[in-house]
């Protein structure tokens, strides 16, 4: 007799059946619509793994001072339009919401000599180094060889670097907007039981 997975992995052709099971039966992927978007969150979930391990291989190759990837983001961040920024626009532009986390990275990098802090009336802002210039053109040029050259011109065109930019940011929006929507909901009555009626 069938196991009820096989039954899942073949369903049965005869309609009205009790072995008539949907092909998929994955809790994240009740209609094909849901599991094209579990695919796509596990695909972006292995992608950010393996950006992370690039980064840190990286930046291993480069040497001391020894980064994590945190460490390394932020510096990269901080050398954007070579312009200082303070520790609120550095945390914005990383999408991280634990400014003091961000800010003992940043003190770090002041430590190890690859970013200087600029006091600018209340507030300090943080700008790279020569030390901290070095590094991040040592990763640019490790980056150029280790990944550009493995991209073909297809990859690297333009307009369809921009699609993929434009796609994950308004899935950026959409996951932020959701996560807010869970902040306001009670947790104790999501998933009450009806009173059953007498």
């Amino acid at each position: 007799m069938s196991s009820p997975d096989d039954r899942s992995a073949t369903p049965s052709a005869t309609p009205g059946t009790e072995s008539e099971i949907p092909a998929s039966t994955w809790h994240l992927g009740r209609t094909p619509a849901e599991a094209d978007l579990a695919s796509l969150e596990f695909a972006l979930m292995a992608a950010g793994a393996a950006f992370e391990r690039y980064v840190t291989q990286i930046a291993l190759l480069i040497g001391d001072p020894e980064l994590t990837y945190n460490e390394i983001v932020i510096l990269h961040v901080i050398r954007m339009y070579d312009r200082p920024k303070d520790a609120t626009t550095i945390a914005r532009l990383v999408n991280r919401d634990d400014l003091a986390n961000v800010q003992y990275t940043l003190r770090k990098l002041v430590s190890v000599g690859l970013v200087k802090k600029i006091r600018s009336g209340v507030t300090a802002h943080y700008a790279t180094t020569p030390a901290g210039a070095d590094w991040t053109e040592r990763y640019v040029s490790l980056r150029s060889r280790l990944l550009i050259d493995l991209m073909t011109p297809t990859e690297l065109a333009e307009e369809n670097l921009a699609e993929i930019s434009r796609r994950l940011t308004r899935l950026t929006v959409l996951y932020e907007s959701s996560a807010r929507g869970a902040g306001i909901l009670n947790p104790h009555r999501l998933f009450d039981e009806p009173t059953a009626e007498h």
